[in-house]
């Protein structure tokens, strides 16, 4: 296999990319085009993330101030994206919605994380930080197969109902 290959193939399985395939494949053959961009969206910012880890920080390593603010960005760029993206009727917008309420948690966090390390020079948000970021990217995972749930389970109900 090619070098590129393989470093994509690397990247792709320590990202959330690799969980959110499934749901790309799934909504893309459903023609689901709402749930779909909801997902790609998710996608390419998990990736990006996953992809500009390493150099932030290497980038970073002596004063752990840039990666927190840029973390912080990235998170608020996403709200901004899926925001608009839920208004113009892109996306589903309860979807929008809940992946909002999932994520507002992760700016705060990591700007916490930042006041904590360098302002009060603590280590209360050393836990909390490690404890809670996984569960929000894993919310934001969940998130994105909410409408597979949804079609699942209101098909069942349709099914039922018809018996």
């Amino acid at each position: 296999m090619p070098e590129w290959f393989e470093s994509i193939s690397r990247l792709l399985e320590s990202s959330w990319v690799f969980i959110l395939s499934p749901a790309i494949f799934v909504f893309y053959l459903r023609k689901d085009h709402l749930a779909l961009r909801f997902v790609l969206v998710t996608a390419v910012f998990f990736f990006y993330g996953a992809l500009i880890n390493d150099y932030l920080k290497e980038f970073d390593s002596s004063t752990y101030i840039y990666r927190y603010v840029i973390w912080a960005f990235n998170d608020l760029a996403w709200m901004a994206l899926i925001a608009y993206l839920g208004i113009k009727d892109k996306i589903y917008l309860w979807q929008c919605v809940i992946g909002q309420l999932v994520v507002i948690s992760a700016p705060i966090l990591q700007l916490f994380r930042l006041v904590d390390r360098h302002l009060w020079d603590l280590s209360y948000s050393t836990y909390i930080y490690k404890t809670l970021l996984p569960f929000i990217n894993i919310g934001t995972v969940v998130v994105c197969y909410l409408p597979l749930v949804y079609f699942l389970s209101n098909k069942r109900n349709i099914a039922s109902n018809e018996q």
